[in-house]
């Protein structure tokens, strides 16, 4: 079944009014750690998009996000993820966002990806701790099977010398832990050179493989049933969090006992330096603790607390579109208020222009009848009356521009207003379908006694397919 939908804000798809996702078309999931060029790499395939890219070393993509765009009349989506060294999100929460977008489609959908582009810095001069943790939980969540569907491919050779870069490529490929085993287990190695063409004939050597892949991670949540932290790649993320907690819990002891010294030495400062490091490093444990317990989930579940989430976005895009709405009101007021004020101005003006020219024929009047003496006075009057005119016209100008301003500003809140609208209509429409579709998931299911209780609303559906695609 087609999963059809107006093209979002984050469907790049220019000149494509519907965005359908069928499990005939192109998927390929863009990963690699943050910085690595993977918005870079999609705006490239995509042309005329502009994801958010990272400036620094900000996480720019949050959430899974689709990006769509049509060649050889074949559209092809383009799956954004976020790196287990995002920002602002820990580990098992990315994690979590990616099982559930590659379960619920591979279950739903019967969605099955292409390929997957795995994106690394050559810039890096090592593999970053963050980058190794990175490469082996994707590796879990791809499985040996999915290896051959794997393109690994190096980014930033702008900034780089050639001879540099190959050094740190064939170091790549050399290193098992590295990529090396996964290119003898199939994956293919490519330089992506930063243009349109070196972007597209990576994509075009998945899309010519004419084969797709179910991923581990899909096989054990979906077809296994696995909770998550049962699945390869939620064990390989478990056991770094072990290993970050034990770490820092050793680091914690060790301060108790520097701050026991420190305060017999009564070196506040130093006090104050141990207070801050437990701090933290209670905080890293915390946060270890909540990863490892996050990562006990089934994938019912895990649906769940993304439908609920959902709600909960819905109603702030609702609380959005109603404060869109008062602003427009309170701008349209402010304009008549403002057309009000200018007319009753003009009105003014036109009362005094009037009044000086009676006393300009008054004048002219006088000086025809002989009056000469009164021609130096009129002549100064005329000068007076051309200023009068002149700053009273370049006043009428500036109101004229203003007015014209403020009914622009009124039109792009309207226009800004109804494409919430628009967006709001498709979103209930995508809940009523989806809706729709699990009854009739619920009822196949009863039918086998498998009473899984996949409670997924349509909600759940929505925001897998177009997580991020509706800006709000």
């Amino acid at each position: 079944m087609a999963f059809t939908g107006k093209g979002g804000i984050n469907d790049y798809a220019r000149g494509l009014e519907n965005i359908t996702y069928s499990p005939d078309d192109i998927y390929i999931a863009i990963m690699g750690v943050t910085g690595a060029g993977k918005s870079t790499f999609i705006s490239k395939c995509c042309r005329k998009a502009e994801p958010g890219i990272g400036r620094g070393m900000k996480s720019e993509t949050q959430e899974v996000q689709v990006f769509t765009f049509r060649h050889n009349k074949k559209d092809i989506h383009l799956i954004d993820t976020p790196g287990f060294d995002d920002t602002y999100r820990t580990d098992s929460d990315v994690l979590k966002d990616m099982a559930y977008w590659l379960s619920i489609t591979y279950e739903n959908k019967k969605i099955k990806l292409t390929g997957i582009i795995y994106l690394h810095r050559i810039t890096d001069t090592r593999m970053s701790g963050n980058a190794y943790k990175n490469l082996r939980t994707f590796r879990k969540m791809c499985g040996k099977p999915s290896m051959s569907s794997v393109v690994l491919a190096t980014t930033m050779w702008d900034e780089v010398s050639i001879d540099a870069g190959s050094i740190r490529e064939a170091d790549l490929k050399d290193t098992a832990e590295f990529w090396g085993d996964m290119v003898k287990e199939g994956s293919t190695m490519y330089r992506h050179t930063g243009d349109y063409h070196s972007a597209m004939n990576i994509i075009l050597h998945l899309v010519n493989r004419h084969s797709t892949t179910v991923l581990e991670l899909q096989k054990e949540m979906v077809d296994q049933r696995k909770p998550l932290d049962d699945t390869d790649a939620g064990r390989e993320l478990e056991g770094e969090m072990i290993k970050q907690r034990q770490l820092f819990e050793h680091k914690l002891l060790k301060t108790r006992q520097e701050m026991d010294e420190a305060i017999a030495r009564k070196d506040k400062d130093l006090i104050e330096q141990i207070a801050k490091d437990q701090e933290e490093f209670q905080k890293k444990i915390d946060d270890a603790q909540k990863g490892e317990k996050d990562l006990r989930i089934s994938m019912e579940k895990l649906i769940a607390d993304k439908e609920a989430q959902h709600r909960k976005d819905m109603e702030a895009f609702d609380r959005k579109l109603k404060d869109q709405e008062a602003q427009t009101r309170k701008k349209d007021d402010e304009f008549k208020d403002f057309m009000k004020r200018t007319e009753l101005e003009r009105e003014q003006e036109s009362k005094k222009r009037a009044a000086r020219e009676a006393e300009l024929d008054a004048a002219k009047e006088q000086v025809e009848q002989g009056d000469l003496e009164k021609l130096a006075v009129l002549q100064a009057a005329i000068e007076a009356l051309q200023e009068q005119k002149q700053t009273a016209d370049e006043r009428e100008a500036r109101l004229r521009q203003e007015a014209y301003n403020r009914e622009q500003a009124i039109e792009q809140e309207r226009v800004s207003t109804m494409a919430l609208y628009n967006q709001r209509a498709q979103i209930a429409a995508y809940q009523q379908s989806m809706f729709q579709q699990e009854q009739q998931m619920v009822q196949a299911m009863q039918s086998m006694g498998g009473g899984m209780g996949m409670g997924m609303a349509g909600g759940a559906v929505l925001g897998a397919l177009t997580a991020g695609c509706i800006v709000m």
